[in-house]
């Protein structure tokens, strides 16, 4: 639990950095904004930021088999996911020297996730 935990820290953390820039003069709108919040923003939202108050809440009930593998799946998917954001930040010409050090402590604990959800699900007599 304190794994997702800290994976939902690094999110709000991830967009607090953003928003943080307005303070120094720097225009933190898309490019292509239009003033209308894309489906595709509230979808990435419910995943990163709902998904894990989820998980941290059934694991208070669930113990199957099934529900051990769709963690450990779960966690293989958001370590993949970090791991590409990680490496899109690296194509920037500048690199935001606050965003990267937190992409790669958030990273590392998708990797614990996974670690630890292996071991879970191994533990299975189910």
């Amino acid at each position: 639990m304190v794994l997702w935990t800290l994976i939902i820290i690094g999110m709000i953390l991830h967009f607090n950095y953003h928003v943080s820039e307005i303070f120094y003069g720097i225009d933190v709108a898309r490019p292509e904004s239009t003033g209308v919040v894309p489906a595709a923003a509230h979808l990435i939202k419910n995943i990163f930021y709902h998904v894990p108050l989820l998980i941290i809440i059934s694991l208070l009930y669930f113990t199957s088999k099934w529900y051990k593998l769709a963690l450990l799946i779960l966690g293989l998917a958001f370590t993949v996911s970090h791991a590409m954001h990680l490496a899109g930040e690296f194509k920037h010409t500048t690199y935001d020297l606050s965003q990267i050090p937190l992409l790669v402590i958030v990273l590392l604990v998708s990797l614990l996730i996974n670690k630890a959800s292996w071991d879970y699900y191994k533990n299975t007599n189910a």
